[in-house]
């Protein structure tokens, strides 16, 4: 053993064991974190079909979105090619002087919808572009050429669902 280890607590008189421990566990941590973020191995890209929901925008503030511009999230990367869009007189529930609840097309308030056609990853059926989880629900700042908008995703489909 004494020519394993010395005196001192050095590998072969050379290296400290406790810096050998160490170095070990820091290394263990960067091949963890490094297998963790990527997923372990090589994620094919497949097309990613994302709607978008943007509810009771003023008629005055309703973007002038197109198909076929490239809309990119608020940190600047892609998310996609928007395919259409398409706007609706918002929906309004209202109250009526004898108390019923009637709905009503607002004459003020529009809902604008993007079907966007992206490239992302599927990895525990959730769909990812670039750093966006496209979970239905999840709330995202879409930025076009002249218009940025709040939006909701209500609508993701992948593979050969997202090109018909």
């Amino acid at each position: 053993m004494s020519r394993l280890l010395d005196d001192r607590g050095r590998l072969f008189g050379k290296v400290n064991i406790v810096d050998v421990i160490v170095l070990v566990v820091i290394v263990a941590i960067v091949v963890f974190a490094a297998v963790r973020l990527t997923g372990g191995g090589a994620v094919a890209t497949v097309p990613v079909k994302v709607t978008f929901l943007d509810k009771r925008v003023d008629q005055s503030f309703v973007p002038g979105a197109e198909a076929k511009q490239t809309i990119r999230d608020t940190a600047g990367n892609v998310i996609g090619e928007v395919q259409s869009v398409d706007v609706v007189p918002s929906v309004e529930e209202l109250v009526t002087p004898d108390g019923q609840l009637k709905t009503f097309t607002s004459s003020t308030r529009e809902d604008v919808t993007y079907v966007v056609l992206c490239q992302g990853t599927v990895t525990d059926s959730t769909a990812h572009i670039g750093s966006l989880a496209a979970r239905v629900g999840t709330d995202v700042r879409l930025v076009g050429p002249g218009y940025e908008a709040q939006t909701t995703i209500s609508a993701v489909v992948w593979g050969a669902e997202a090109l018909k």
